[in-house]
Order: structure tokens, then sequence, then C-alpha cells
């Protein structure tokens, strides 16, 4: 069995390393959110000011390689010829929305760059991932992705939605899952668990839940510049939607966090978190 990323099972960092490393995390997150809406992005664009408030953060507050936010125990990068091939297919999806959308945009065409370029960290995994951390994937795949389903479930079925057939839904599906894979290595997923939740829990946590836990309730509000807010009532939507958003963000998100670390590849909760999306696309 691999052993635990971030030291869990090691020894803990001092309550004043800890307690620190929660404000910056907040902190970052909060950065994040202010530059959304100072600016007023896009939610494509908003997602994309991750990436270089990830270089930074990795660079400077975590001081660890940017590989690690793949890959916990990071060793060489050497992907055989297959790995390429691997990387070839997922890339064909994002190419081919790039080449064909009609007038998509800036910040669209900038994400489907991120899920090409997101297919070779992910090919990596692919052909690097062990016994150990399949089982894992799988573990994770039948309890965030069980838990973000139910949740989609609901919601579908308690609101109005498209009259698209059952086979266009699935191929819906499909299409957004082969996206999200990928571009999951490059944006959102691989900030929150690759970068904040492996700086947080360095060197081990007084408690492994909470601080699942507590980053994804960031993680929840972290969605806020993102929503539109009718013009009635906007203090009352805004106040429903900070309670609303960690209940819905932390079942799954502790869990994505908790795989991360046992597993050390962020494969595991990109998996999950991508079938999740993906599941939600299908169902719209």
């Amino acid at each position: 069995m691999n052993a635990p990323v971030n030291g869990e099972l090691g020894l803990r960092a001092r309550p004043s390393v800890e307690l620190r490393r929660y404000a910056i995390t907040t902190g970052v997150v909060a950065l994040w959110m202010s530059i959304g809406w100072a600016l007023g992005l896009s939610g494509n664009a908003y997602l994309l000011m991750g990436i270089p408030l990830l270089l930074l953060f990795q660079r400077f507050i975590a001081r660890r390689p940017i590989l690690e936010v793949w890959f916990a125990h990071v060793g060489r990068f050497a992907l055989p010829w297959w790995g390429w091939l691997i990387a070839a297919a997922f890339m064909v999806q994002p190419i081919y929305d790039l080449i064909t959308w009609k007038s998509p945009g800036v910040a669209v065409q900038l994400w489907l760059i991120c899920a090409a370029l997101g297919a070779i960290p992910l090919a990596w995994a692919l052909a690097t991932c062990t016994r150990e951390q399949w089982r894992q994937l799988g573990l994770c795949l039948l309890t965030a992705g069980v838990a973000g389903i139910l949740t989609l479930v609901i919601s579908y079925l308690a609101r109005p939605h498209s009259t698209l057939t059952a086979a266009a839904r699935i191929l819906e599906g499909l299409r957004s899952f082969v996206l999200y894979l990928p571009v999951c290595f490059m944006i959102e997923e691989v900030f929150f668990r690759g970068g904040l939740d492996s700086y947080l829990a360095r060197g081990g946590t007084r408690s492994p839940w909470l601080s699942a836990f507590y980053l994804s309730a960031l993680w929840g509000w972290w969605h806020l510049p993102t929503v539109t807010l009718q013009s009635e009532n906007r203090a009352a939507q805004l106040a429903v939607l900070i309670v609303a958003l960690p209940l819905v963000h932390c079942p799954v998100g502790a869990l994505l966090s908790i795989f991360w670390r046992r597993s050390g590849l962020l494969l595991v909760p990109v998996c999950a978190h991508a079938f999740i999306d993906a599941v939600r696309n299908a169902l719209q």
C-alpha cells in the first residue's frame, strides 16, 4: 500500500503552523474570488485565473515543485510511447472543438487549450497508476461520485428540464467526461486538491476530516463569483448561497481530499469530479 500523502499518519504540524496554513489557504481563495468579482470575469475566465495563481502559490507559498500538484510522490517524467497515444486520444475532442466552434471567445479557446495540454499529465497518471491507486479511484467514485450524483438527481427531479432523448444525454455525458478529465489537471481540481489541500495537510494535520471539510467549504464559496443573482432580493439570495454552497460541496469535496491524500495521485479525485460534472451536463 502506498504511504499516505502529506504525512497523515506521521508527525503532525504544530498548531501554530497549522493555523497559519488555514489562514493562508483562506486568503488565497478570497483573493481569487476578489479578482473574479473585481474584473467581472466569465465562468471560464474565472477558472483560468487559477492557473497563474497556482503557479505563484506553489512557487512562493508552498515552495514545492509544480509536478507535486499531480503526483504527491513525483519521479522523473517518463511517458512510454503508448502513453503518448493516450494523450493524443484525449487531445482529439478539445482540438476538434477548438477548430470547429464558431466564435467561442478567448476564454473558451484557452479552456480548450488547457484541456488539450492536460491530456499529457492525465496520460502520465494513467501510465503510472498502481493497483492500490486504482482501488482508491474506485472507492472515490463509489463514495464522492455517488454523493455528487445523488445531489444532481434530486435537483433534476425537482426542476423542469430539457426534452433531450436518453441517447443525446448519454452522448453529452461522454463528451463532457472526455473533456473534463484532462482539463481538471489544469484548472479547479488541481488547484483545490493538488495545491491547497496538499499545503493545508502537509506534515500531518490534527483533524484530517476537519481540514478536508474546511477546504471543501472554501471550494463551495469559491463558486460565488460565477453565480448570477436576480435583481430582486439579492441579499437574501446571497445569504441562501452562502449556506447552501458548502452544504452541497462539503460531502463531495471532503471525500475528494481524503482520497487524494491516500492515493497521492490527482487522477483519483479528478475522475470522480469529472464524472459528476459529466452527469450534471447530461441531466441539463
